[in-house]
C-alpha cells in the first residue's frame, strides 16, 4: 500500500463501489451472469445500509478499500431510499429463473440469521448493537485496514454506551478474525442453499462481546494478530 488510508463517513457516489465489493465478497459474481450478481449485490449493500446508525468508509486515493457499518439496535433507523433501491433490484431478479434462485438465497440468509437470534435470545442474550456488514478488499488485505474499521465501530458503541454487541458471519467468510479479537461464537446454524450445479451447505453464526472486553482486548488483552487485513 503506497499510501494511507483515511476513515470517513459514507458518500452517494461510494454505492456502486459498495455494491461492487459485496458482490464480489460474497461470491455472487462467480455464481450467477454479471447482470444478476450485480443485482443480488445491490440488494444484500442495501438491506445492511439501510439500516445504519453508524458507518465508516476505508478511503485509499479516492477507492472505497473497506468499510464497516453498525447500528443502534436501540434507536433503530431506515433508509427508505435504500429501501426502495433493494425493491426495484428484486422485482428486476423475478425476471428469470437464475434471479428468481438468487432471491431465494439470500430469503433462506435472512431465515437463518432470525433463527439464530431466536436461538441467542434462548440462551438469555440481549444486544443494544450490531456489526451489520465489515468488508475488506481484497486488494488491500494486509494492511490494518480490518483493525482500523473494527476499531472505530468499537469507539462508536463505546461512545453510544453500548456494551452488549453481535454480528451474524459464515464459513464463507474470514469469521477467524473475530475470534482473534476476543469475541465469542454463541450460536451456530446450518443453511442449504440452493444454487446452479446443486445444493451448497454453510455454517451461520453468532458472534457476540462485550464492547468493554473487546477493547480491552484490542488494547494488549489479545495474543494474536488480526487476520481480516
Amino acid at each position: 500500500m503506497t499510501s494511507q488510508a483515511v476513515l470517513r463517513a459514507m458518500r452517494a457516489e461510494d454505492m456502486p463501489a459498495i455494491e461492487d465489493l459485496a458482490t464480489r465478497t460474497w461470491k455472487y459474481d462467480e455464481r450467477m451472469t454479471p447482470r444478476n450478481a450485480g443485482l443480488l449485490g445491490r440488494i444484500d449493500a442495501c438491506n445492511c445500509l439501510s439500516r445504519r446508525t453508524f458507518m465508516r468508509v476505508a478511503d485509499i486515493d479516492g477507492q472505497v478499500a473497506g468499510l464497516i457499518v453498525a447500528a443502534d439496535r436501540r434507536h433503530p433507523r431506515t433508509d427508505h431510499r435504500l429501501v426502495l433501491r433493494q425493491a426495484a433490484a428484486g422485482l428486476r431478479l423475478l425476471a428469470d429463473a437464475e434471479g428468481r434462485r438468487g432471491l431465494r438465497t439470500f430469503a433462506e440468509y435472512m431465515a437463518t440469521d432470525r433463527a439464530l437470534d431466536r436461538d441467542a435470545r434462548g440462551q438469555g442474550r440481549r444486544y443494544d448493537g450490531e456489526i451489520v456488514l465489515f468488508i475488506v478488499d481484497d486488494h488491500y488485505r494486509g494492511h490494518g485496514l480490518g483493525r482500523l474499521l473494527f476499531d472505530a465501530a468499537l469507539a462508536y458503541f463505546r461512545d453510544r454506551g453500548i456494551d452488549d454487541v453481535f454480528l451474524y458471519t459464515d464459513t464463507g467468510c474470514d469469521y477467524g478474525f473475530y475470534d482473534h479479537r476476543g469475541m465469542e461464537r454463541r450460536c451456530s446454524r446450518r443453511v442449504d442453499l440452493d444454487q446452479a450445479g446443486g445444493d451448497a451447505v454453510e455454517e451461520m453464526y453468532i458472534y457476540d462481546g462485550s464492547v468493554g472486553r473487546l477493547t480491552a482486548w484490542t488494547n494488549g488483552g489479545g495474543r494474536h494478530r488480526d487476520r481480516i487485513a
